[in-house]
């Protein structure tokens, strides 16, 4: 059973603006993700297949309500034109036959000003219908123009408000969504289907309007002239409704296979603009020419295809109307000359072939229509799988504001996964007390990004419950949650505004100088100082006149700003380096102080000073405790800390045999090569221990 489509709403919307990251993205590309994209897709995405389209159709209307205003004033002026335009035809006709009631030896005496004041009977006739019929041209090109000047007004406004509800929703929908649907196919839908549906409602409104009017108004007029014609006016449109249908069936697979080709072309342009510096750096532009060369000659055979197929249409239903009026000339041609019975004027000739010219113009745009309606189908399915998509973090009805308290987190035997079939989280109890920092460590895909995700509700467990100050997440708002939530991810975003406005992102309403507090704690003012306008100066798309590290320290600046509850630091000094780093941490311990932190490092360094620190392997929690409990027994973190904290220095299994080093040499590898002393010791060892061409 076809199932009919959500209503749109763009008004009752609820929820929080998502913030996409592509820290998702690493953790599921290290726990099969991939595997499941289908089912996940399915789950985020409604099938809109499942929809009829008598219910698409109803569903793509319901965007008039926001501009019927605009809407009525439209079909206002299209039922003025209609009305205009007929009487102009049947005025021509009185026209024309006024001056055929002439007598053929008719003069007139006078001169031209008396003609025109219709000082004769016969003279006044002529004058008054000609006068009738200029001014009825008249209105009908005032007519006309307030038609499209009231089109344009609907269109725009229309427009404005799809637009506004796709780019609402896209910003309300979870990150599931945006994981599942590439950033080029949104970009499409947003552009070209939008535009598709708009078209189709507004010219399909108008014109079927204007075509049952029209239809109604002529024939009404060559009834009164002739009862055969009026039949014969008709005659066409069983062959036109046959014809319609049978191309829509054929027409709205083609269209779908065009668009979707269109969406891959879309894809690989957004995908090598964003990746433009890998592209160059491993030279593949020829690759990726290939690449969007071939996903074109396919996207070209396509519309070709749906070209032809739209090219035999047009001629179709022109030719059918076509006959229809070689017909109604050769039947008018019959009564006019015939000796008996109904007798047509000139004028009445002229009426029937204005008449019958008007009613075939407008059914002939029913195959504009119904091209539009095989695109706009199309289109709508794909507007409705985002418009109709289900939040997936929905917020519950009753939900209340995160109440006030310090920051305790609180995860309840938390099982996730982005396929439900395969978690990538397992059985995860942790309680973190309020104002600690919690140091999260383990090795590449083990689930540490997604661990804090769910903090934020980017994503809700599959079983379990997490609290903030012992309130479930699910039961709180989300815009209440996420402003007491603030991330510094690994790959940073920038918006294209000042420095100023970036730091201030989650709160626009702060002051300069809180702006600059939190870029001094985040050793990010020095250099904001250079800038030719300081603070004010308007920054690239993703920040591109900046390094990686200056990005990095005002995503840790737009966190602080916030004053949040819960900090989450993800890899946040990846991009900087040692002594940066050691200058921000220094001036994060204040910021952290008294707030809930989540530290996510790769480096011991960070981590030393954490309350406590956890080690995820494989989606479960293998260790825990502090930097020196965790250093006295065997696992994970000692021997990552081993490695980075002295790398030559030998593990248990290797003490026997190896000398240990001296006691006076620096634990720190950095600092070693920064001695030249010891850089010159090292390469003389490592030449002594090169084996010579005799050994090989």
């Amino acid at each position: 059973m076809k199932k009919s489509p959500q209503r749109f709403d763009a008004a009752n919307r609820s929820g929080s603006v998502s913030r996409r990251s592509s820290m998702h993205r690493r953790e599921k590309s290290g726990s099969g993700q991939d595997a499941a994209e289908g089912d996940s897709r399915r789950s985020v995405i409604p099938e809109s297949n499942e929809v009829g389209n008598g219910a698409l159709l109803r569903w793509m209307f319901q965007f008039i309500k926001p501009v019927k205003f605009y809407a009525i004033i439209t079909l206002v002026w299209v039922i003025a034109v209609v009305i205009v335009e007929a009487r102009t035809v049947d005025q021509a006709g009185r026209a024309f036959n006024a001056v055929q009631n002439l007598p053929a030896d008719y003069r007139f005496e006078g001169g031209l000003p008396d003609w025109f004041k219709g000082s004769d009977a016969l003279a006044g006739e002529v004058v008054r219908a000609i006068g009738t019929l200029l001014l009825l041209a008249l209105g009908m090109l005032v007519s006309r123009y307030m038609l499209e000047m009231a089109r344009a007004r609907w269109s725009m406004n229309m427009v404005f408000h799809i637009r506004q509800a796709v780019y609402d929703k896209l910003q309300r929908v979870g990150f599931a969504f945006h994981d599942t649907v590439p950033t080029g196919q949104l970009i499409n839908r947003a552009l070209s289907d939008l535009q598709n549906v708009r078209m189709f409602i507004q010219n399909s409104l108008l014109q079927s309007i204007e075509i049952v009017l029209s239809v109604i108004a002529y024939m009404t007029l060559i009834l009164t002239k002739s009862p055969w014609l009026a039949l014969l006016a008709i005659v066409p449109m069983p062959f036109w409704t046959g014809y319609i249908l049978w191309f829509s069936r054929r027409a709205q697979p083609v269209a779908k296979a065009a668009m979707e080709a269109g969406d891959r072309n879309v894809s690989l342009i957004t995908e090598n603009i964003a990746g433009v510096h890998v592209v160059k750096a491993f030279a593949t532009e020829k690759t990726e020419i290939t690449r969007y060369n071939e996903n074109s000659d396919e996207f070209m055979t396509r519309v070709l295809r749906r070209i032809r197929m739209h090219a035999n249409f047009g001629p179709v239903i022109r030719g059918i109307g076509a006959t229809s009026h070689l017909l109604m000339y050769l039947l008018g041609a019959i009564l006019i000359i015939k000796t008996s019975g109904i007798k047509l004027g000139v004028g009445d000739l002229i009426v029937l072939s204005g008449a019958m010219g008007a009613i075939l113009g407008r059914l002939q745009g029913v195959a504009g229509i119904a091209e539009q309606y095989q695109d706009a189908i199309v289109s709508a399915r794909r507007l409705y799988e985002i418009l109709a998509a289900p939040p997936t973090v929905p917020e519950a009805p009753n939900a209340t504001p995160l109440p006030p308290g310090g920051g305790k987190v609180v995860f309840d035997r938390i099982n996730f996964g982005y396929n439900p079939d395969k978690h990538v989280l397992r059985d995860i109890d942790l309680t973190v007390p309020a104002g600690s920092v919690v140091a999260i460590v383990g090795p590449t895909g083990a689930g540490k990004s997604t661990l804090v995700s769910l903090v934020a509700r980017f994503y809700d467990p599959t079983s379990g419950s997490i609290s903030i100050d012992d309130a479930d997440l699910r039961t709180t708002t989300l815009d209440s949650l996420r402003t007491q939530v603030s991330f510094v991810f690994q790959e940073t975003y920038l918006f294209s505004a000042t420095v100023s406005q970036n730091i201030a992102y989650g709160r626009p309403d702060v002051t300069h100088g809180q702006i600059e507090a939190a870029a001094r704690f985040a050793q990010a003012h020095e250099f904001i100082e250079k800038l030719p306008k300081g603070y004010d100066e308007m920054l690239g798309e993703r920040g591109t006149n900046l390094s990686g590290g200056q990005r990095q320290r005002l995503a840790i600046a737009r966190a602080i700003v916030t004053n949040p509850r819960v900090l989450i630091l993800d890899d946040a000094t990846a991009s900087v380096d040692p002594e940066t780093e050691d200058l921000i941490r220094r001036g994060m311990r204040f910021v952290m102080l008294g707030r809930t932190t989540f530290v996510i490092a790769h480096r011991i360094s960070t981590v030393q000073r954490a309350d406590m620190v956890i080690v995820i392997e494989a989606g479960r929690i293998t260790q825990r405790g502090t930097h020196k409990q965790l250093m006295a027994m065997p696992g994970y973190y000692r021997d990552v800390a081993l490695t980075q904290l002295d790398p030559d220095e030998p593990h248990a299994n290797d003490q026997a045999t190896t000398p240990r080093r001296p006691a006076d040499e620096s634990p720190s590898h950095i600092k070693r090569l920064r001695d030249e002393q010891a850089v010159t010791a090292a390469q003389n060892q490592a030449r002594r221990e090169q084996p010579s061409s005799d050994d090989v």
